[in-house]
């Protein structure tokens, strides 16, 4: 790999050059020999490590990408309009929307997309990811007889069109597509991007090999942290695991004792765990089993969206991360604020009163629940606005450097010190077009000018 300098870069409030060969940063100094290198005038822009997204599922957002995106919608007129055009212009074979919210796009069944495709079948995710809303059609594909717990059906018997909860039972009904990941890898990669985590649960010999394919001819460049992986060594030639990923829901029933006997059972074969609890019960369901199975180095919290402050002592004294979404208050707070239990709202997306208590706190988009933009995440944690201006949770602002500082812990340490431009470390690199301060000023992915992995420049 040719060597690669980039001169007049700030790093860390000074001013070098910086060196880069065989993917490791090799010299850092204020004058660095260019001769036969590859060279990049940083022109007084920060050099900073690469960003590292704690919690994503790539394969739903590179799904998301093919299929009808409706969150940018923000009305029930242009959701009628987005489906009624991709319905003209589809061929045979099934539509599918993501990104619905009954909040901005209104009231939705079979009859409205029925009126909306005709007889195309339609598959509509909700915005949650827990739900799926079929045109009439789909539901006769799809079910052919069936009632399977989770379709909800009217007074008389007859299917809605929603179907709560069953992904699996629906992918095992529709033939699997290999969508994309080229799309989602420039994307991350522009926003700084050299690493995630993909936090979907029991990814499946199918799946892996998606990711394996991508990461291999390199269409997915950013190096990869696997949650939904039994077997360590099955990816260990394309991707690193980190905690076992679990998921518990409330509407299923909660269980401390026996979520704690299944994590025991994961730590006493040296995994930590990652679970997902999003409710005031799963929060405390999950931090009750944690603290009755014990402490292991690594277990997480995915979420935490409502998380009571009196619980911090025994997430503090377990060393226990929790993994904070606080782009959800920007594209979700004004539902929130209609819809959340008041006495919930002090203890949504909680991230400066985590951190001051000692918990460590790491970063996640959830994408494509919502954005992967990690500038938009950046300045949403500082300001906590929602799309409408409405401030939720004031005091748990953060300033901006430490919102970044979130995306730079260590992929198997999140929450951990940030990564830093040093000589030896891997040349994950970020190259904004401005000094850091300024830049943080008014976070926003159009700063990023050049990402590399590795030292192979991936964005430019």
């Amino acid at each position: 790999m040719m060597k690669t300098v980039i001169t007049n870069a700030e790093v860390e409030g000074r001013f070098v050059s910086v060196a880069v060969e065989d993917g490791a940063i090799v010299e850092i100094a204020e004058d660095v020999v260019t001769l036969g290198a590859d060279v990049v005038d940083a022109a007084g822009g920060a050099l900073i490590a690469g960003l590292h997204d704690h919690h994503v599922h790539l394969l739903a957002m590179a799904a998301r990408r093919e299929g009808i995106d409706l969150d940018p919608l923000g009305t029930p007129l242009a959701f009628d309009d987005a489906l009624r055009a991709a319905s003209a212009n589809s061929e045979a074979g099934w539509l599918r929307a993501s990104g619905y919210d009954e909040h901005r796009h209104g009231i939705l069944d079979c009859r409205r997309l029925d009126e909306l495709v005709g007889k195309k079948p339609l598959r509509v995710q909700h915005r949650s990811g827990l739900a799926w809303v079929l045109s009439t059609t789909g539901i006769d594909l799809l079910l052919s007889g069936e009632l399977p717990e989770g379709v909800e059906v009217d007074s008389d018997g007859n299917p809605t069109g929603w179907l709560l909860r069953l992904d699996d039972w629906i992918a095992d009904r529709i033939a699997p597509t290999a969508p994309s990941l080229r799309g989602v890898g420039a994307e991350l990669a522009s926003f700084g991007i050299t690493g995630v985590t993909d936090a979907t649960p029991n990814l499946g010999q199918g799946r892996l090999e998606l990711l394996r394919s991508a990461a291999n001819d390199r269409s997915l460049p950013q190096r990869l942290v696997l949650l939904g992986v039994d077997d360590p060594a099955a990816v260990a030639d394309f991707a690193r695991v980190g905690p076992v990923k679990i998921v518990i829901d409330e509407v299923t029933g909660l269980d401390p004792d026996a979520l704690a006997h299944v994590i025991s059972a994961h730590h006493f074969k040296g995994r930590a765990v990652a679970i997902h609890a999003v409710s005031r019960a799963e929060t405390v369901t999950a931090v009750t089993a944690l603290a009755l199975a014990g402490p292991h180095p690594g277990d997480r919290i995915e979420h935490g969206s409502v998380l009571p402050d009196d619980l911090d002592a025994i997430l503090a004294s377990g060393a226990v991360t929790v993994v904070i979404q606080p782009g959800l208050v920007g594209e979700r707070g004004d539902h929130y604020l209609s819809s959340v239990d008041r006495v919930d709202l002090p203890f949504l997306h909680r991230a400066a009163s985590l951190q001051s208590t000692g918990i460590a706190v790491a970063i996640g988009s959830d994408a494509p629940v919502t954005s992967a933009d990690p500038w938009v995440t950046i300045a949403t944690a500082t300001t906590r606005r929602t799309r409408s201006g409405n401030i939720i949770g004031e005091s748990e602002r953060v300033d901006a450097r430490t919102a970044l500082g979130w995306y730079l812990s260590d992929p198997l340490d999140p929450g951990g010190s940030p990564r830093r431009v040093m000589c030896g470390s891997a040349a994950d690199l970020c190259l904004l077009d401005a000094p850091l301060d300024e830049v943080l000023a008014a976070p926003d992915a159009a700063h990023v000018r050049m990402t590399w992995v590795g030292g192979r420049l991936v964005h430019s």
